[in-house]
C-alpha cells in the first residue's frame, strides 16, 4: 500500500511547503555529473560570512582576551545569581498573573485581525487567484504592465512586504504616538506585521498548488473565487492552518516584550524592573513568559492534531467515523474561537488590570481610530513623508544647496583621487569610502551591513545546532524507530531514548520560548552590548525554532521509506536517508528564518547591538522624523530585496 507524504508544520517565520504532485527527493540520474550546485551554494556562503565579519565592527575580546574573560563571567555570574531568586509573593504572582492575561488577549487579537486582512491581500498578492491562468514565460510573466490584474498583483505584494518589513517593534513605536501606551497598542503593531507575513504565506501556498489538480473547477466554469474556495483553498488547507497556529504562538511570544516599546502586558513590567534592577521580579516575569508561551504550544498542539485529517500521516488515527472526525475539527475551531471571544471581553470589560491599579477598556483607542480623532495625531509625523536622502551631496537637486556642499568639502567626488580602474589598489578603496561617507543615504546603507551579518552568523550558527538537535528530538527516531527497525527493544533502551527526547524537546521549547530580547539581555551581560550578543541570541533562538520544524519534516516521512534503506543503524538511517530527503524543507526554513532574523537584528538594535533599529530608534526619539524615515525605508528595502531573491531562487518553492 502507497504512502503519501504529509506536508510538515508550518514554522514560527517561515511558510510551510507548498503542495506539488512531484516528490523532492530525486536520485542522480546524471551519475557523471558532479553536484557544482552544493559547492557553488558552500561558496557563497562561506563569502558572505567573510563579508558578515568585514563589514561589521565585531569584538571579541571577552572570548580571547583573559581578563576581559574573567570580567564578563563575573558579570554573568552575578546576572544568573541575581535570578536565582524569583519573587513569589503572593500579590506580586496575582500582578503577573494579569500582565500574562493582557499579553494573551494581545497576542490572539492581533492575529485574529491579521488573519482576516491577510486572507484579503493574499487573495490579491496570489497570482493564481488575482491574475488566473496564463500562457506565458520568461520575463513577461514577471512584467507588473501586461494588465492590469498582473499590476493589482504586484501591488499588493509590495503591500505586504512594507506590512513585513517594518517589525513589530517599529509599528508600536509609531502606534504609541497615535493611540497611546496600552495592549491595544500591541495588538495592532502585531497585527500590522502578522498581516504582511501571513499574506505573503498564504499566496506562496495557493500559488504552490499545481494547476491541473484544480483543473475541473476551471472547466465547469468556475471563476477565481471558485478555484480558490473549491480547488486551491481545500488543497493547501493543512500547510495554511498549521503555519497560522504556528504563527499565533510567535505572537503570544512577541507580545510579551512588545511592552517595552510601549504595548503593555508582560513586557512592558519587565522592561520596568530591569530598569530598576529588581532582578528577582524579572525572573518572575520571564517564568511566566516561558509559562504562557509553553501553554500556547500545548494548545496549538492539541487544535492541530483535531485538525489532523490526513490518513497518511505516520500517526494518524484510522479508525475514526467520518463523523468522529468532523467532529474534532469542530472541536478545534470551537476552542480558537472561544478564546478570540474571551481576549475581546477581557481587554474590553474583563478584569484586566493588576492589583492596586484601575481596570480600563483597552478596546476604546480602537474607538478613536474608527471616528478619525486619533489620526489628529499623526499629523506630528507628516515629515517622516519627506524621507532625508541627501541628494545634494551627489549633486542632484538645487544647484545652490549642491554648490555649498562642494564649497564646504562635502560634496561626492567619487573619482577626484581614483579613477574606477584602480579597483585593484586598497588605497583607493580607502579613498571612495571617505568621499562617500559624506552622503547621508551611504551612512544609512553601511548600517544596513549590522543585522545582515547579525542575522546571517546567527542563522548559520542556529542551523547548525537545530540539525545536530534534530536526531534527539525526531519522535520516529527515538520512539518509533522499532515500525521500521524490527527491532525488540528492551525497556531500559526505550526508557533511555525517550529521555534523549524529552531533553531535546526541553531544549527545543525554552531557546524558542523565551525571546530573543530576553537572550540579547543575558548575552550582553557577558559579551557587552554589540553584535556578538544580538548574533548568539538569534542563534540560540533561531536553533530552538528550526529544531521543530527540522524533526517534524523528518517526522512526516512515511516509514516505508526508512525500511527499504535502513542497514542497522538508526543514526546512519538518519543521516542518509532522513536528511537527503528531508534537506529541501530544511533549506527553505532556513532561508525564510534568515529574512525573519533580519526583522529581528533591527529590532536587537534598538536595546543594544546598533545598526539600522538603533539609528531609527535615536532618531525618532530626538524628533528627526526625516532622518528615521530615511532609516525606515532602508529597514523596508531589505526585506523586500531578501524576498526577491527568495523568488528568484525558488527557495519559496513558489513556481508562479
Amino acid at each position: 500500500m502507497t504512502q503519501g507524504r504529509s506536508e510538515p508544520l508550518g514554522t514560527c517565520n517561515v511558510p510551510g511547503r507548498g503542495l506539488r504532485s512531484k516528490p523532492d527527493f530525486r536520485p542522480d540520474l546524471d551519475g557523471g555529473k558532479r553536484p557544482w550546485g552544493v559547492w557553488g551554494a558552500i561558496f557563497t556562503l562561506a563569502v558572505l560570512l567573510l563579508a558578515a565579519f568585514t563589514a561589521a565592527e565585531w569584538d571579541f575580546t571577552s572570548l580571547t582576551d583573559s581578563t576581559q574573560r574573567r570580567l564578563a563571567l563575573g558579570r554573568m555570574g552575578a546576572w544568573l545569581a541575581a535570578f536565582a531568586n524569583p519573587d513569589f509573593s503572593p500579590q506580586f504572582l496575582r500582578h503577573s498573573w494579569a500582565l500574562t492575561l493582557q499579553t494573551l488577549s494581545a497576542a490572539v487579537i492581533g492575529t485574529f485581525l491579521a488573519i482576516i486582512a491577510a486572507v484579503l491581500l493574499a487573495m490579491g498578492s496570489s497570482r493564481a487567484v488575482s491574475v488566473g491562468e496564463e500562457n506565458l514565460s520568461g520575463w513577461r510573466r514577471d512584467f507588473p504592465l501586461r494588465r492590469p490584474a498582473a499590476l493589482f498583483c504586484s501591488l499588493c505584494r509590495i503591500s505586504q512586504d512594507i506590512l513585513r518589513a517594518v517589525p513589530d517593534f517599529v509599528w508600536a513605536v509609531i502606534l504609541v504616538a497615535i493611540i497611546g501606551l496600552g495592549p491595544l497598542t500591541g495588538a495592532l503593531a502585531l497585527a500590522l506585521n502578522i498581516t504582511g507575513i501571513l499574506a505573503k504565506v498564504y499566496s506562496e501556498l495557493w500559488d504552490s498548488v499545481e494547476e491541473g489538480v484544480y483543473e475541473q473547477v476551471r472547466a465547469v466554469g468556475g471563476g477565481r473565487l471558485a478555484v480558490l474556495f473549491y480547488g486551491i483553498g481545500p488543497l493547501a488547507a493543512r500547510s495554511v492552518q498549521s503555519f497560522t497556529l504556528m504563527r499565533a504562538e510567535c505572537a503570544i511570544r512577541n507580545a510579551a516584550v512588545i511592552g517595552a516599546v510601549g504595548g503593555g502586558g508582560l513586557g512592558s513590567d519587565i522592561w520596568y524592573q530591569i530598569q530598576f534592577g529588581a532582578w528577582s521580579k524579572v525572573t518572575t516575569l520571564l517564568l511566566f513568559t516561558l509559562a504562557l508561551t509553553l501553554t500556547a504550544d500545548l494548545v496549538s498542539n492539541f487544535i492541530r492534531r483535531q485538525l489532523r485529517s490526513d490518513p497518511n500521516h505516520p500517526r494518524a488515527v484510522k479508525d475514526h467515523p467520518p463523523a468522529r472526525q468532523l467532529l474534532r475539527g469542530y472541536v478545534a475551531v470551537g476552542v480558537a474561537l472561544a478564546i478570540v471571544g474571551w481576549s475581546f471581553w477581557f481587554m474590553g470589560w474583563g478584569n484586566n488590570a493588576p492589583p492596586g491599579q484601575e481596570r480600563r477598556n483597552f478596546l476604546l483607542p480602537a474607538v478613536e481610530l474608527v471616528s478619525g480623532e486619533a489620526w489628529r495625531n499623526i499629523t506630528f509625523f507628516e515629515r517622516m513623508l519627506r524621507p532625508e536622502l541627501d541628494l545634494a551631496a551627489l549633486g542632484i537637486g538645487d544647484r545652490e544647496q549642491t554648490a555649498a556642499r562642494r564649497q564646504a568639502g562635502t560634496a561626492v567626488l567619487l573619482f577626484s583621487d581614483y579613477g574606477p580602474l584602480s579597483f585593484w589598489r586598497p588605497a583607493a578603496w580607502r579613498a571612495w569610502e571617505a568621499q562617500l561617507n559624506h552622503w547621508f543615504g551611504w551612512r544609512v546603507i553601511k548600517s544596513a551591513a549590522v543585522p545582515l551579518a547579525m542575522a546571517l552568523v546567527g542563522t548559520l550558527v542556529g542551523v547548525l545546532a537545530a540539525a545536530w538537535l534534530s536526531y534527539p528530538h525526531s519522535i520516529s527516531f527515538m520512539w518509533e524507530a522499532n515500525q521500521f527497525t524490527g527491532e525488540a527493544t528492551p525497556w531500559w533502551l526505550k526508557l533511555l531514548r525517550l529521555l534523549q527526547l524529552v531533553l531535546a524537546r526541553l531544549v527545543g521549547l525554552i531557546a524558542r520560548g523565551v525571546p530573543e530580547v530576553m537572550w540579547a539581555f543575558l548575552f550582553i551581560a557577558f559579551f557587552g552590548p554589540g553584535l556578538l550578543a544580538g548574533a548568539m541570541a538569534i542563534a540560540i533562538h533561531s536553533a530552538g525554532v528550526l529544531v521543530r520544524v527540522f524533526s517534524e519534516s523528518v517526522d512526516n516521512i512515511p516509514y516505508r521509506r526508512f525500511e527499504q534503506s535502513f542497514g542497522g543503524s538508526r543514526a546512519a538511517c538518519f543521516g542518509l536517508v532522513a536528511v537527503p530527503v528531508a534537506w529541501r524543507d530544511w533549506l527553505t526554513y532556513s532561508f525564510f528564518q534568515f529574512e525573519a532574523n533580519v526583522r529581528t537584528a533591527v529590532v536587537l538594535g534598538i536595546v543594544g547591538a546598533g545598526g539600522l533599529g538603533f539609528q531609527f530608534s535615536f532618531n525618532f526619539e530626538w524628533f528627526r522624523f526625516e532622518r528615521a524615515a530615511t532609516y525606515l525605508l532602508m529597514i523596508i528595502a531589505l526585506t523586500i530585496i531578501i524576498d526577491r531573491i527568495s523568488r528568484l531562487l525558488r527557495f519559496s518553492r513558489v513556481s508562479r
